[in-house]
């Protein structure tokens, strides 16, 4: 059975049981299902996996035109990388959002021509939103959480690595995610090493506590963090600007300081350490933190970098020098193929996804979904692998190399 390395459970049993949206050929076809889908639930509308690169207009909806079809309670609309977000003027205004409202840190609220927020959430712009909304949003039944992962058996899934949050609920899903995969744990029809997303070193020992107390096939795996955003989204943090908007280099979320006391603090509890770096500048700045640990006595194996979509040379030497792990996900190849060249240029794409290169250097490789934002079957993941879908060819894996990424562990 195979094991997904990077998986949000809750993310995607609301897709399973929600409004999704990837395979709307237009604007008006969003728009058509976002209406359809207010018809049938109550409270905010929730959407997931939608794709400004296929749409024919290339470009996400506004709050005006989601009030065209749903104004009258609030609409929230992720992107699939889940880092950006289109909001209505509903939820808006329920987060409390207007002309005043200050972009967050590590986040943004992009405006219209008078400075007004047009509905475009970036990175922890997003939370701004999300967090007025989930205790209306009706979450996920425990049957339908059940279910959603007893169809992961069905693609030859026995265990992942599932990504939970204590604060603020992913994807607008579950409201206490530690407390209800606890008790749902007598009943899970796989097993599950749990990353959790903690702001405070108090709340990661709290959910330590509580999935050591569960019953079931559960266990604590360690602490999750973020240190950009997405390719897709212009968030991942770059050296040099991305090629198809010259203004921005992407957004850094990695905070040195707390990353290096919140890691040793699950380092300390027996976990790992595991955050999300996708942009060169981003890997670069994980890597100092690891370094960091690494000279405080920490295991280089319980370091890991989630995705390490785009690396220097220096970084990938690096990295095998330290003995840190790669978290990756092939299957974002699929999804990237007509628009990746676009964001980072010809020059720039012979760095993307270095499979082949982090492994002949050595680097400890596993693979993952991150689900919802792709779909789970590992087929999808080692023929990315594989193929690469013509992107940076001379970077693809063995199909045997491509299946030991999502072999269990240990």
């Amino acid at each position: 059975m195979y094991h997904d390395h990077h998986f949000h459970p809750f993310g995607y049993a609301s897709l399973l049981r929600g409004l999704e949206l990837m395979s709307a050929a237009d604007l008006s076809e969003v728009l058509a299902r976002v209406e359809n889908h207010a018809g049938q639930v109550e409270g905010p509308i929730i959407g997931q996996r939608l794709n400004d690169e296929t749409v024919t207009e290339l470009r996400l909806p506004t709050a005006a035109d989601i009030d065209d079809v749903v104004a009258d309670r609030p609409v929230l609309l992720y992107r699939y990388c889940g880092h950006i977000a289109v909001a209505n003027n509903a939820a808006l205004a329920l987060a409390g959002v207007d002309a005043d409202t200050a972009d967050p840190r590590s986040g943004s609220f992009d405006r219209d021509s008078s400075g007004r927020p047009n509905g475009i959430l970036r990175e922890t712009a997003v939370g701004v939103v999300s967090r007025a909304l989930a205790p209306q949003v009706p979450a996920p039944s425990d049957f339908e959480i059940i279910d959603a992962l007893a169809g992961l058996t069905e693609m030859g899934i026995g265990s992942v690595t599932g990504i939970i949050s204590t604060g603020e609920p992913v994807w607008c899903g579950v409201g206490d995610e530690v407390e209800t995969l606890a008790r749902l744990a007598p009943d899970l029809p796989i097993d599950m090493d749990v990353l959790v997303i903690a702001e405070t070193g108090a709340d990661l020992v709290k959910a330590k506590k509580r999935i050591d107390r569960a019953e079931g096939r559960i266990r604590f795996h360690g602490w999750k963090d973020f240190s950009d955003g997405s390719l897709g989204g212009h968030t991942a943090a770059m050296y040099e600007p991305f090629s198809d908007r010259p203004d921005t280099r992407g957004i850094d979320r990695l905070n040195r300081q707390r990353a290096a006391e919140m890691g040793q603090t699950s380092l300390d509890l027996g976990g790992v350490v595991a955050i999300h770096a996708i942009g060169d500048r981003a890997n670069d700045s994980v890597l100092d933190v690891f370094e960091d640990l690494i000279r405080n006595g920490a295991d280089p194996t319980s370091l890991r970098v989630e995705h390490a979509s785009i690396l220097t040379n220096s970084a990938i030497d690096r990295m095998a020098n330290l003995g840190i792990t790669a978290s990756v996900q092939p299957a974002f190849l699929a999804s990237e193929e007509t628009w990746l060249v676009k964001r980072l240029g010809n020059d720039r794409m012979s760095r993307a996804y270095p499979f082949r290169s982090l492994e002949e250097a050595g680097v400890t490789l596993l693979g993952g979904s991150d689900s919802p934002v792709e779909l789970p079957d590992p087929a999808t993941g080692i023929h990315a692998a594989v193929d690469r879908h013509g992107i940076n060819t001379s970077e693809a894996l063995s199909r045997e190399a491509a299946e030991a990424l999502f072999s269990p562990s240990d």
